[in-house]
């Protein structure tokens, strides 16, 4: 029996599937431009940026009398500064001030968010996964996903850094394929069903009340299905030969990492998983309709770049690597792969990446097989409270 590994923490946790079979998604990424300056967008109460005066609308100009080169660099120098320093900020009256600011001794040091809005991030997951940011007013929306047995998987994050609390649920979101075709978000207990039919939605239930497994696999004879339990589509599933046990660690994978229903606070991130049918064309898109803003993210096949470097360029790129550094190759024959650094032996001219999952934790591959190479941004693991879209 073919065993599918633990892959992404995106992807179901078995039933039959080899990872090969998985369909990695990758970021379609289109214009991208980081805003030159810092305008707030976003500042948190009781944060030192309100107490010494910084208002929504201003423009942070300076710290300590160094000028970020973009928007997104001034986290950058605000983390850096000692715990007093000054600030040069253009206020919405066109009026220049210096105020002193007392920051935080952790994050967030200031307690603003720069207005991201037209930057397009690509980056990388933890399990290994290309992901894409983008940022409208005081919102970021990264997306990642795979496709398995049917069902898009997609990893989302969502940073609040409004000053009040966001409900975040299905109503939030929306889907479209390749061809603009609305595609239904589907709940867990959906998932489930398609997947296990009416055992699955059992187990579900189960994992949701926090119950042991003793009657997980069926429900008990001659006891009614509630309504949890009971599929539209009828009591059988695509997977109904399924391991029971993979089932059930399925089960309990949709009771906990779903990204709904749930309250984020300000200066928190939303970290879960939407689930849609596997679309008929790619890419898909994922709309967030959030607070008057709309973020969207784009998803499709791998995509090699065309860019082509010399073989001096690329052991140059190499050697000036760091181990954990995420990167992206494009392939001699178009093809993508994207991992973490571990070394680059100049012997052997060969690259070697530490990878998530599969039989094996490494991956190399040698110079002459490489056609470009480029750095990603690292998604951090699942966060804790604090969004590091803040200041």
């Amino acid at each position: 029996m073919k065993r599918l590994a633990f892959l992404a923490t995106l992807s179901l946790v078995g039933c039959a599937t080899a990872p090969p079979e998985i369909k990695r998604l990758s970021p379609v990424i289109g214009s991208s431009k980081i805003p030159p300056q810092c305008q707030v967008v976003s500042v948190l109460k009781d944060s030192p940026a309100e107490k010494a005066g910084i208002a929504v609308g201003d423009v942070l100009k300076s710290v300590n009398g160094q000028i970020p080169r973009d928007a997104s660099a001034l986290s950058d120098l605000v983390g850096a500064a000692l715990q007093d320093a000054e600030f040069e900020v253009l206020k919405k009256d066109g009026t220049s001030q210096h105020l002193k600011v007392h920051l935080n001794a952790a994050r967030p040091r200031l307690g603003t968010v720069c207005d991201l809005a037209g930057w397009v991030k690509p980056g990388v997951t933890a399990a290994g996964n290309e992901s894409v940011t983008v940022f409208d007013g005081p919102f970021a929306l990264t997306a990642s996903g795979i496709i398995d047995k049917g069902i898009v998987f997609l990893r989302v994050r969502l940073s609040n850094n409004l000053d009040k609390p966001l409900e975040v649920g299905p109503g939030l979101f929306s889907a479209t394929d390749g061809g603009g075709v609305s595609l239904a978000v589907l709940s867990p207990k959906e998932v489930m069903c398609f997947l296990y039919g009416e055992k699955g939605a059992h187990l579900l239930a189960l994992k949701k009340k926090h119950k042991e497994t003793l009657d997980a696999h069926e429900s008990i004879p001659g006891v009614e299905k509630s309504a949890d339990e009971r599929c539209e589509a009828g009591p059988k599933g695509r997977l109904a030969t399924s391991d029971p046990q993979y089932a059930e660690a399925n089960a309990q994978y949709l009771a906990t990492e779903s990204l709904w229903p749930a309250t984020y606070q300000p200066g928190s991130v939303a970290d879960g998983l939407i689930y849609l049918k596997e679309p008929s064309s790619l890419p898909v898109t994922l709309k967030g309709s959030i607070d008057g803003r709309s973020l969207a993210a784009q998803l499709g096949f791998p995509q090699g770049s065309e860019k082509q470097m010399k073989h001096s360029e690329l052991v140059q790129f190499f050697l000036a690597q760091k181990r954990g550094d995420a990167l992206r190759l494009t392939l001699r024959k178009g093809k993508v792969f994207v991992g973490k650094f571990a070394t680059y032996d100049e012997n052997e001219e060969r690259v070697w990446f530490n990878t998530p999952g599969g039989m094996l934790n490494t991956t190399s591959y040698s110079i002459e097989n490489i056609r470009s190479a480029e750095p990603l941004e690292q998604v951090p693991a699942k966060p804790a409270s604090v969004s590091g879209d803040l200041n």
